[in-house]
Protein backbone atom coordinates (compact mmCIF):
# COMPACT_ATOMS: atom_id res chain seq x y z
CA UNK A 1 0.00 0.00 0.00
CA UNK A 2 1.40 3.37 -1.02
CA UNK A 3 2.43 5.70 1.76
CA UNK A 4 -0.14 8.45 2.26
CA UNK A 5 1.00 11.92 1.35
CA UNK A 6 0.99 14.66 3.95
CA UNK A 7 -1.87 17.00 3.11
CA UNK A 8 -2.56 20.45 4.50
CA UNK A 9 -6.33 20.90 4.85
CA UNK A 10 -7.38 24.54 4.82
CA UNK A 11 -11.13 25.02 5.35
CA UNK A 12 -12.24 28.01 3.28
CA UNK A 13 -15.34 30.20 3.27
CA UNK A 14 -15.88 29.51 6.97
CA UNK A 15 -19.10 30.62 8.69
CA UNK A 16 -18.69 31.94 12.24
CA UNK A 17 -20.77 30.54 15.08
CA UNK A 18 -20.00 32.41 18.30
CA UNK A 19 -20.90 30.74 21.60
CA UNK A 20 -20.32 32.43 24.96
CA UNK A 21 -21.80 32.58 28.46
CA UNK A 22 -23.28 35.81 29.77
CA UNK A 23 -21.77 36.96 33.11
CA UNK A 24 -24.12 36.76 36.10
CA UNK A 25 -26.59 34.81 33.98
CA UNK A 26 -28.34 33.17 36.95
CA UNK A 27 -29.65 36.54 38.18
CA UNK A 28 -30.39 37.78 34.66
CA UNK A 29 -32.30 34.59 33.82
CA UNK A 30 -34.38 34.72 36.99
CA UNK A 31 -35.53 38.28 36.20
CA UNK A 32 -36.06 37.67 32.48
CA UNK A 33 -37.93 34.42 33.04
CA UNK A 34 -40.41 36.13 35.34
CA UNK A 35 -40.90 39.10 33.00
CA UNK A 36 -41.30 36.96 29.86
CA UNK A 37 -43.79 34.50 31.38
CA UNK A 38 -45.84 37.39 32.77
CA UNK A 39 -45.85 38.96 29.30
CA UNK A 40 -46.85 35.67 27.69
CA UNK A 41 -49.79 35.35 30.10
CA UNK A 42 -51.06 38.90 29.50
CA UNK A 43 -50.31 39.61 25.81
CA UNK A 44 -51.30 37.73 22.62
CA UNK A 45 -48.47 36.22 20.59
CA UNK A 46 -46.93 38.29 17.83
CA UNK A 47 -48.15 37.05 14.42
CA UNK A 48 -45.18 35.10 13.05
CA UNK A 49 -45.89 32.29 10.61
CA UNK A 50 -42.50 30.69 11.31
CA UNK A 51 -43.13 30.18 15.02
CA UNK A 52 -45.16 27.51 16.79
CA UNK A 53 -45.31 29.03 20.27
CA UNK A 54 -45.42 32.52 21.76
CA UNK A 55 -43.21 35.43 20.77
CA UNK A 56 -43.21 39.17 21.41
CA UNK A 57 -43.04 41.79 18.62
CA UNK A 58 -39.80 41.91 16.64
CA UNK A 59 -38.83 45.46 17.56
CA UNK A 60 -37.37 47.23 20.60
CA UNK A 61 -40.51 47.21 22.74
CA UNK A 62 -39.00 44.47 24.91
CA UNK A 63 -36.69 47.10 26.37
CA UNK A 64 -39.75 48.74 27.93
CA UNK A 65 -41.19 45.70 29.73
CA UNK A 66 -38.30 43.27 30.38
CA UNK A 67 -36.57 45.40 33.01
CA UNK A 68 -32.90 46.21 33.71
CA UNK A 69 -31.84 42.56 33.30
CA UNK A 70 -31.96 43.10 29.56
CA UNK A 71 -29.12 45.61 29.79
CA UNK A 72 -27.08 43.00 31.65
CA UNK A 73 -27.64 40.70 28.69
CA UNK A 74 -26.93 43.07 25.83
CA UNK A 75 -23.88 44.89 27.21
CA UNK A 76 -21.69 41.76 26.76
CA UNK A 77 -23.43 40.94 23.46
CA UNK A 78 -22.41 44.34 22.06
CA UNK A 79 -18.92 43.78 23.46
CA UNK A 80 -18.61 40.46 21.58
CA UNK A 81 -19.83 42.00 18.30
CA UNK A 82 -17.19 44.72 18.65
CA UNK A 83 -14.51 42.18 19.48
CA UNK A 84 -15.07 39.98 16.41
CA UNK A 85 -15.80 42.54 13.66
CA UNK A 86 -13.67 45.14 11.90
CA UNK A 87 -13.85 47.47 8.93
CA UNK A 88 -12.55 45.96 5.68
CA UNK A 89 -10.25 47.42 3.03
CA UNK A 90 -13.35 48.89 1.35
CA UNK A 91 -13.22 51.53 4.08
CA UNK A 92 -9.53 52.42 3.69
CA UNK A 93 -9.58 55.21 6.27
CA UNK A 94 -10.98 52.79 8.89
CA UNK A 95 -9.62 49.42 7.74
CA UNK A 96 -8.79 47.19 10.71
CA UNK A 97 -10.61 49.36 13.24
CA UNK A 98 -13.74 48.12 14.99
CA UNK A 99 -17.20 49.61 14.53
CA UNK A 100 -19.65 50.33 17.31
CA UNK A 101 -22.85 48.28 17.43
CA UNK A 102 -26.50 48.84 18.19
CA UNK A 103 -29.40 46.61 19.04
CA UNK A 104 -32.07 46.97 16.33
CA UNK A 105 -34.50 44.20 17.31
CA UNK A 106 -35.03 41.98 20.35
CA UNK A 107 -37.90 39.63 21.10
CA UNK A 108 -38.79 36.86 23.52
CA UNK A 109 -39.78 33.33 22.51
CA UNK A 110 -41.59 30.75 24.62
CA UNK A 111 -41.93 27.22 23.29
CA UNK A 112 -43.98 24.64 25.09
CA UNK A 113 -44.61 21.03 24.08
CA UNK A 114 -44.93 20.86 20.28
CA UNK A 115 -43.32 24.28 19.75
CA UNK A 116 -40.83 24.94 16.97
CA UNK A 117 -39.47 27.57 14.64
CA UNK A 118 -39.25 27.00 10.87
CA UNK A 119 -36.05 27.61 8.92
CA UNK A 120 -35.43 31.30 8.22
CA UNK A 121 -32.68 33.94 7.99
CA UNK A 122 -32.73 37.49 9.41
CA UNK A 123 -32.43 39.67 6.29
CA UNK A 124 -30.91 43.12 6.54
CA UNK A 125 -28.87 42.57 9.68
CA UNK A 126 -25.19 41.75 10.18
CA UNK A 127 -25.18 39.75 13.43
CA UNK A 128 -28.13 37.76 14.75
CA UNK A 129 -28.29 35.74 17.91
CA UNK A 130 -30.20 33.83 20.53
CA UNK A 131 -29.82 33.93 24.29
CA UNK A 132 -31.17 31.06 26.40
CA UNK A 133 -33.06 32.09 29.51
CA UNK A 134 -34.43 28.63 30.31
CA UNK A 135 -33.89 25.53 28.18
CA UNK A 136 -36.76 23.66 29.83
CA UNK A 137 -36.33 19.90 29.52
CA UNK A 138 -33.68 20.01 26.80
CA UNK A 139 -30.95 17.44 27.43
CA UNK A 140 -27.79 16.27 25.71
CA UNK A 141 -29.46 13.06 24.50
CA UNK A 142 -31.76 15.16 22.27
CA UNK A 143 -34.91 13.26 23.26
CA UNK A 144 -36.88 16.44 23.99
CA UNK A 145 -35.77 18.29 20.84
CA UNK A 146 -35.73 22.06 21.04
CA UNK A 147 -32.23 22.25 19.58
CA UNK A 148 -31.00 25.10 17.39
CA UNK A 149 -30.52 23.92 13.81
CA UNK A 150 -28.03 25.73 11.58
CA UNK A 151 -27.96 25.05 7.85
CA UNK A 152 -25.01 24.95 5.47
CA UNK A 153 -25.26 28.21 3.47
CA UNK A 154 -24.18 26.29 0.37
CA UNK A 155 -27.36 24.26 0.66
CA UNK A 156 -27.13 20.62 -0.39
CA UNK A 157 -24.61 21.36 -3.17
CA UNK A 158 -21.72 19.45 -1.52
CA UNK A 159 -23.86 16.30 -1.55
CA UNK A 160 -25.60 16.65 -4.91
CA UNK A 161 -23.14 14.68 -7.07
CA UNK A 162 -22.56 11.76 -4.71
CA UNK A 163 -24.75 11.81 -1.59
CA UNK A 164 -23.17 8.55 -0.45
CA UNK A 165 -19.74 10.19 -0.13
CA UNK A 166 -18.27 12.70 2.32
CA UNK A 167 -14.88 14.28 2.84
CA UNK A 168 -12.67 12.09 5.05
CA UNK A 169 -11.52 15.03 7.19
CA UNK A 170 -13.73 15.26 10.33
CA UNK A 171 -13.84 19.06 10.23
CA UNK A 172 -15.58 18.82 6.83
CA UNK A 173 -18.23 16.25 7.73
CA UNK A 174 -20.89 18.97 8.03
CA UNK A 175 -20.73 19.88 4.32
CA UNK A 176 -24.25 19.98 2.89
CA UNK A 177 -25.88 19.12 6.21
CA UNK A 178 -27.38 20.96 9.15
CA UNK A 179 -25.70 21.33 12.53
CA UNK A 180 -27.63 20.73 15.72
CA UNK A 181 -26.69 22.91 18.68
CA UNK A 182 -28.04 21.88 22.09
CA UNK A 183 -28.13 25.04 24.25
CA UNK A 184 -27.66 25.55 27.97
CA UNK A 185 -29.20 28.26 30.15
CA UNK A 186 -26.99 31.37 30.16
CA UNK A 187 -25.45 30.63 26.77
CA UNK A 188 -25.61 33.10 23.91
CA UNK A 189 -25.14 32.11 20.27
CA UNK A 190 -24.37 34.60 17.49
CA UNK A 191 -24.15 34.04 13.74
CA UNK A 192 -24.44 36.04 10.49
CA UNK A 193 -27.97 37.30 9.85
CA UNK A 194 -28.03 35.59 6.45
CA UNK A 195 -27.54 32.10 7.90
CA UNK A 196 -30.66 29.94 7.76
CA UNK A 197 -31.56 28.46 11.13
CA UNK A 198 -34.51 26.80 12.88
CA UNK A 199 -35.65 25.34 16.19
CA UNK A 200 -36.38 21.63 16.31
CA UNK A 201 -39.77 20.54 17.64
CA UNK A 202 -39.72 20.71 21.42
CA UNK A 203 -41.22 17.77 23.31
CA UNK A 204 -40.57 18.86 26.88
CA UNK A 205 -43.11 19.95 29.49
CA UNK A 206 -41.28 22.90 31.07
CA UNK A 207 -41.23 26.09 28.93
CA UNK A 208 -38.23 26.71 26.68
CA UNK A 209 -37.50 30.46 26.91
CA UNK A 210 -35.11 32.46 24.74
CA UNK A 211 -34.40 35.99 23.58
CA UNK A 212 -33.58 36.53 19.89
CA UNK A 213 -31.91 39.69 18.61
CA UNK A 214 -30.38 41.51 15.66
CA UNK A 215 -27.41 43.87 15.68
CA UNK A 216 -26.30 46.43 13.13
CA UNK A 217 -23.17 48.61 13.06
CA UNK A 218 -23.24 52.30 13.84
CA UNK A 219 -21.62 53.91 10.81
CA UNK A 220 -20.42 57.44 11.48
CA UNK A 221 -19.66 59.63 8.49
Amino acid sequence: MAKELEISVRPIFSTPLLVFTIPDYERINQELRRAILEREASTPAYADYEVVGWSSPHDLSMLEWAGPALKGLFDPVIQVATQVTEFSERAPDRSGSRPDWQLVEAWANVQRKGGSNAAHPHPGTFWSGVYYVDVGDISSDGKCGGDLLLFDPRGCLPRMLAPFLRYSMPELHDAGRNISFMPSAGECVMFPGWLFHAVGTYAGKAPRISVAFNLDPIIRK
